[in-house]
């Protein structure tokens, strides 16, 4: 698709437009839906399209579920142009050099609230406490948290510490696990 005719593609539709816009890291549907307040499945249906058009592509093509999406050169140039028009500010983007298959495992439900909530060496009956108490909803026990953890131990997002006069192990984010830590905090941040 030529620039002139990506820039019109996009502005003939008020969903391509505030994606477009408002994508300032790579996001799964999910999470762009809740960044930008549209419903996940149009959400969903807008990114399928700018990934045809070739605006977007997706960063772990081999995921069924939390797909990631990020701007291709076109799509980056195409942003600016919207931007420019619409007199916003380009947003400023984050993408550090992670693995994007492991992060988009990691935005899975569960994986993605204890990532968020591991803010100090704690254990997992302390993660789940303080995980509900943030989203009172959720459904999880401490069991859930120590499966959660011998998967992540495993992918080296986590690491455990030994602590004396504790009869349980403590974890605590890897840089890995932060760099995704702070990857899912600014997708909550709203646009």
């Amino acid at each position: 698709m030529q620039p002139s005719e990506a820039y019109h593609y996009i502005t003939r539709s008020k969903k391509r437009t505030r994606i477009l816009c408002h994508l300032d890291q790579p996001l799964t549907a999910r999470q762009m839906a809740h960044k930008i307040g549209l419903s996940f499945d149009a959400c969903r249906e807008t990114v399928r399209d700018l990934a045809l058009a070739g605006l977007v592509r997706c960063l772990n093509e081999s995921a069924r579920r939390s797909r990631l999406y990020w701007l291709t050169r076109p799509g980056t140039a195409c942003q600016r142009r919207v931007c420019q028009y619409l007199g916003r500010a380009v947003p400023k983007h984050y993408h550090p050099a992670v693995d994007w298959n492991l992060y988009g495992w990691v935005c899975y439900s569960h994986r993605a609230t204890i990532v968020k909530t591991l803010s100090q060496p704690m254990q997992p009956a302390d993660i789940k406490r303080k995980a509900k108490a943030r989203q009172s909803s959720l459904r999880m026990s401490a069991n859930n948290v120590r499966d959660v953890m011998g998967l992540f131990l495993a992918h080296g997002i986590v690491r455990a510490i030994q602590r004396k006069k504790r009869a349980h192990r403590m974890y605590e984010l890897t840089e890995n696990g932060l760099q995704f830590q702070e990857l899912l905090r600014r997708a909550e941040v709203p646009a």
